[in-house]
């Protein structure tokens, strides 16, 4: 494991979020895959052209969506670092990609065979996964069952054993993320009065309560871009969340990922209240040549609070 310092001369948080996806050059494409009952959506944002056939794939997390990403490519566009083939997926549940009601629950399998059949309609049949926080596990995930494809995976706070222990048993999480306990629960409290939440989150962000209430997440909350709290707002949806949490649910991350067979570099800030420094030890076990980072001055949203040094212990 190394430790990455913030340099002085990189600012914290330096952008915003971008949301305007024709400014950026993006184009839009909506991919379902059938499940009992519907359909489940992933809409991505890409290059309206390929340079090749390989593709760096963005999976947000829980209360995310294709911006979480923006600020990390615009550190790289400044920096001169070459992103090969971006595509920025919003996963069901999230941003663009509105569920329809009364669909069976969703499982990692069938987020993981979204994402595939997203990228491979795109006409990428290699694949560089980065994910942040759940992610991260998705990540990580379709690295175990599509080795082929997947020739690279980086995990910004991904979300692991920490997590998927603390679903399985809340009282045991709250000793070691106890942050991620409570805000799970909270959001099954709030998940059957989804509607009235959203509307209480609009007026709390419009008082500037939000914004306090998003401490934890973030190492200087004073300092983040109003765009991000914004997002926050808008993300923060009861139902998807726990939805979200449930694909961790019993889920046998020794066995799974030890048939991983490409590169995985993982970091984590040095505040994160829901990555444990037991995640990144356990991944550097089970996966063997995993470079953990972590890296300071930082809290759970490394592509927003440090993206340049994320980027770095990413290998870019």
């Amino acid at each position: 494991m190394s430790s990455l310092r913030a340099s002085p001369a990189l600012p914290y948080a330096p952008y915003g979020l971008s949301t305007d996806d024709a400014a950026l050059g993006f184009s839009t494409t909506t991919v379902s895959v059938p499940v009992a009952g519907g359909s489940v959506l992933a809409v991505a944002r890409h290059l309206p052209s390929r340079t090749s056939d390989r593709a760096t794939v963005f999976l947000h997390g829980a209360a995310g969506s294709w911006t979480t990403w923006t600020p990390m490519l615009e550190a790289a566009s400044d920096a001169g670092i070459a992103i090969e083939n971006p595509v920025l997926l919003d996963l069901p549940g999230w941003g663009d990609a509105t569920p329809e009601p009364h669909l069976p629950p969703l499982t990692v399998d069938i987020v993981s065979e979204l994402v595939r059949e997203a990228v491979l309609e795109l006409g990428y049949t290699e694949w560089r996964l980065v994910g942040h926080s759940l992610g991260g596990f998705v990540a990580l995930h379709l690295a175990a069952r599509w080795p082929r494809e997947v020739v690279s995976v980086g995990l910004v706070s991904g979300t692991t054993w920490s997590v998927i222990a603390a679903v399985d048993d809340p009282r045991g999480g709250l000793r070691v993320i106890p942050g991620f306990v409570l805000l799970l629960f909270f959001m099954r409290l709030m998940a059957p009065v989804q509607p009235a939440v959203l509307a209480a989150l609009r007026v709390l962000r419009a008082v500037g309560i939000l914004r306090l209430a998003s401490f934890p997440l973030f190492r200087h909350l004073s300092r983040i871009d109003g765009s991000v709290i914004r997002a926050l707002a808008t993300e923060l949806r009861p139902r998807s969340f726990v939805t979200a949490a449930e694909v961790a649910r019993d889920y046998d991350a020794d066995s799974s990922w030890a048939r991983i067979e490409c590169a995985v570099r993982a970091t984590k800030g040095d505040r994160d209240v829901f990555v444990a420094q037991a995640d990144l030890d356990a991944l550097a076990r089970v996966v063997p040549g995993a470079v953990t980072t972590v890296i300071a001055d930082c809290g759970h949203f490394g592509n927003v609070e440090r993206p340049l040094e994320t980027l770095r212990a990413l290998g870019y």
